[in-house]
């Protein structure tokens, strides 16, 4: 996996667990609040989808991490998709029920 398949990965587990956090909201302000943050971090993923085909390094903190700390970011994302594998996270049920 190169640089940019680890960002869009480590940025694709941001956006799923903002959304996870977003599917227990009752109150419809909260909710609009996640609801933005999820949008936000979902461009930020289009972002780095694109930056497969024109490798360049991003700007955004949390996929810079993942450029310039590519072991770790590779260790987070075992971590995060062993939890969800798991069922430790967040919804992970539904997602196994499809």
């Amino acid at each position: 996996m190169n640089r940019a398949q680890l960002a869009m990965a480590y940025q694709a587990c941001e956006v799923a667990d903002l959304a996870t956090a977003a599917v227990t909201l009752e109150d419809p302000a909260v909710a609009h609040e996640q609801a933005a943050r999820v949008v936000a971090a979902a461009h930020q993923l289009m972002e780095a989808a694109d930056r497969l085909a024109n490798p360049s390094a991003p700007t955004d903190s949390l996929q810079l991490f993942a450029y310039e700390h590519p072991e770790d970011a590779a260790a987070d994302i075992s971590v995060w998709v062993h939890r969800c594998r798991g069922h430790d996270c967040p919804g992970a049920d539904a997602h196994a029920r499809g």
